[in-house]
């Protein structure tokens, strides 16, 4: 594995209209076409505008070609801006961002494989063991007790560069993963512009995973103190189709401004549209109004498209009331208010960002992901202790040893870590939950089943509870006690209802017991807050059949297999529909 040093330097704005960049939107697209002509890779298959217009606020997407879709997993990448040339231009960049991420993740020659022993022996500069506690906020266990938890871990390590003195420092990226997953890639048109980037998502997700747990009533903006000509155009196009919009002040105490958006149409919600709840974040206070007001114009589908966004940051408010901590603001304030810090030259906003992180006391890593064909610089954002919706929030480091156990481990060896674990933790409920998962991934239903009421009963964390109750349903689906699973993850839904899974297996289990109006209601539920998942739409169609909504179920099937041609019950039963309504 190649050390790769990271160098920053002056990279003055050339692009201020509604984002900062080091060029102009047409300029990007135009040097990321030119990238892909110098690849043999098959990455982008075309840029398409998808919005019908009713906002005037452009949104396209890019769809992946086929070495793009292979490695994402994803056909299509989004973009937003409030120009069609910004719009293309972040929809090129988010798939360059994710394809770079990607690739560099299922590359073995990016990493090295170990345990802290193994590297500390190879004589690397290793992240310190307290700065991994810190990072899922554990301030009672020992750095060494962490240690011998993660003693035998195979974790993958990569090189970083620690912004405050740019060094370079080996980290395990298979435990800030476990943390970060998806949230902390980004791409720039320079390394300075791709920092910045990486840097605001992850502090917006983290002051968005703090308002959303502890419902945290956050000032309120006057939209007539906004003055910047280009978000004044944005908000009076919502103004002009009647959509409800609150803008609030969700930087807390980062010093970095976040904006916090929350839309609804009242003339289609909930019919034709959704209440949308999203959030931007950049140095500069306007420029964060014009992000998460584009951020709301991409997931909205102009409100009257039955269009469904999936959630990540926030989540998804199914009613008003589940935001009033939004809606009802601590006080109102001007948008000058708050304190930006932009500056002309994004080098500067780096060093600015990264003395409001210091004051967080914690510090920004980077791990260079640029792919070597493509070349466009791609990063890998980590700001240890930045809090994640439902990840990083229990405060405990034997938890995510746990966890990282799990996924590392297999067969043997995974039973023998967990026993060995519980010896030192004998009453860690993520232990018996991991127990479970293991014996009910090897086929143990029984095992599983009791590890998983055992884990129930050791007080667990309130966020791990919907994923033991997810688990246990499943065992019980397994079983073939579908009152008893509907029963358990009816307690699941109770503490966390935005959990598709369970919804899917609630859907399956009313099913069986020929409950179908039950189980279309589920299915339903899954499809809005997953709107990618081909199975559940199947699902949804065949209940929907069921209950003799035969259009309906027609253009359930339609979806599903738009998104997945193989799912084969479906083209039958789709084929079987059409063909009785040509005789009918």
């Amino acid at each position: 594995m190649t050390m790769k040093r990271l160098s920053l330097q002056s990279c003055r704005k050339k692009y201020t209209y509604d984002q900062d960049k080091a060029c102009s939107p047409t300029e990007t697209v135009h040097r990321f076409h030119q990238r892909l002509k110098a690849t043999k890779l098959d990455i982008l298959k075309e840029v398409k505008r998808i919005d019908n217009g009713r906002l005037d606020i452009p949104v396209y997407f890019s769809v992946c070609g086929t070495d793009a879709e292979k490695m994402i997993g994803n056909k299509k990448q989004m973009g937003k801006g409030s120009t069609p040339e910004q719009s293309r231009a972040s929809a090129c960049m988010e798939l360059g961002e994710r394809f770079s991420f990607f690739s560099f993740v299922q590359n073995a020659e990016n990493f090295l494989v170990g345990d802290y022993k193994t590297m500390e022996d190879a004589g690397h500069a290793v992240l310190p063991l307290p700065i991994l506690l810190k990072s899922v906020h554990d301030e009672t266990l020992d750095h060494e007790a962490l240690r011998e938890l993660l003693t035998g871990l195979p974790m993958l390590w990569t090189w970083a560069t620690r912004l405050s003195d740019m060094e370079s420092i080996l980290i395990p990226f298979s435990w800030f993963y476990a943390i970060n997953e998806f949230n902390g890639p980004s791409a720039g048109n320079t390394y300075e512009e791709a920092v910045m980037q990486g840097i605001c998502e992850i502090i917006e997700r983290h002051v968005c995973a703090i308002i959303t747990k502890d419902h945290v009533s956050t000032p309120s903006i006057d939209l007539d103190s906004i003055h910047d000509p280009v978000a004044v155009n944005l908000i009076e196009k919502f103004k002009a189709n009647n959509i409800e919009l609150r803008l609030n002040d969700f930087s807390l105490d980062t010093g970095i401004p976040t904006i916090g958006a929350l839309a609804w149409d009242p003339q289609t919600f909930p019919e034709k549209s959704e209440i949308v709840y999203t959030a931007g974040t950049t140095p500069d206070a306007t420029k964060a109004v014009i992000r998460a007001l584009t951020e709301v114009a991409q997931l909205a589908g102009d409100f009257n498209s039955n269009s469904n966004y999936v959630a990540s940051g926030l989540p998804k408010p199914l009613q008003l009331e589940e935001v009033e901590h939004v809606l009802k603001g601590s006080k109102q304030i001007d948008l000058a208010d708050i304190a930006d810090v932009d500056d002309s030259d994004m080098y500067q906003e780096i060093k600015n960002c990264i003395a409001a992180v210091r004051k967080m006391d914690t510090d920004i890593y980077v791990i260079d992901t640029t792919h070597p064909e493509l070349d466009i610089p791609a990063l890998y954002t980590i700001i240890p202790g930045a809090h994640f919706r439902e990840r990083a929030m229990g405060g405990n480091g034997a938890m995510f040893a746990a966890k990282l156990a799990s996924q590392l481990l297999e067969a043997q060896d995974l039973t023998d870590k967990l026993i060995s674990m519980e010896q030192v933790l004998p009453t860690a409920y993520y232990l018996k939950f991991y127990r479970g998962r293991d014996a009910y991934n090897n086929g143990d239903l029984i095992q599983a089943l009791d590890n998983f009421n055992q884990a129930l009963e050791l007080d667990p964390n309130e966020e791990d509870i919907p994923y033991i109750y997810s688990y246990k349903g499943s065992c019980l689906r397994d079983m073939g006690l579908y009152a008893e699973a509907i029963e358990a993850l009816r307690k699941g839904l109770a503490a966390d209802e935005e959990r598709p899974d369970m919804h899917n297996i609630m859907g399956v289990c009313h099913y069986k017991c020929d409950q179908y109006d039950q189980a279309v209601h589920h299915f339903r539920r899954a499809v809005a807050l997953n709107p990618v998942s081909a199975i559940d739409y199947a699902n949804l169609a065949l209940n929907l059949e069921k209950t003799g909504q035969r259009e309906e179920a027609i253009e359930q099937y339609q979806v599903a297999l738009g998104q997945d041609p193989s799912i084969e019950f479906a083209m039958q039963r789709l084929e079987k529909l059409l063909q009785e309504s040509k005789e009918a």
